[in-house]
């Protein structure tokens, strides 16, 4: 192998593959945590990946997910949204999938709403 072909072989793993991203500490108040990484690929684009953690004693579903990202001061870059794909069982994980635009040294999810399964109260709203 070349020295070229090392370089681009490097190139493109570090463009395709994982990057651990930084995310934000919860809010001590709510019931979500999230673990999350960077993801480059060629055919869906720049996302973050990874999975919402619940800490609530009832299923939800219909979970309405927001990841901003930061820049090196904190300040929003931008902003994405997007639906986490299925419920999300008491004390549970789901993963999730949400594109971004650009990439960013931090990242801020946070859940914006979700459907409560069961229960009295049809709509919850986030913290």
């Amino acid at each position: 192998m070349t020295g070229n072909s090392i370089v681009l072989g490097l190139l493109v793993a570090g463009l395709l593959g994982p990057t651990v991203a930084v995310a934000e500490p919860a809010q001590p108040d709510s019931p979500f945590r999230f673990d999350i990484e960077q993801r480059g690929n060629p055919r869906r684009g720049l996302a973050v990946e990874g999975y919402l953690y619940s800490g609530l004693p009832w299923r939800i579903t219909n979970v309405r997910l927001r990841v901003e990202s930061l820049d090196s001061t904190g300040a929003v870059t931008a902003e994405s949204h997007g639906w986490l794909l299925g419920d999300v069982a008491p004390g549970a994980r789901a993963y999730f999938y949400l594109p971004i635009p650009s990439p960013a040294p931090t990242y801020r999810p946070a859940v914006e709403s979700f459907d409560r399964v069961s229960g009295a109260t049809s709509q919850v709203e986030a913290p």
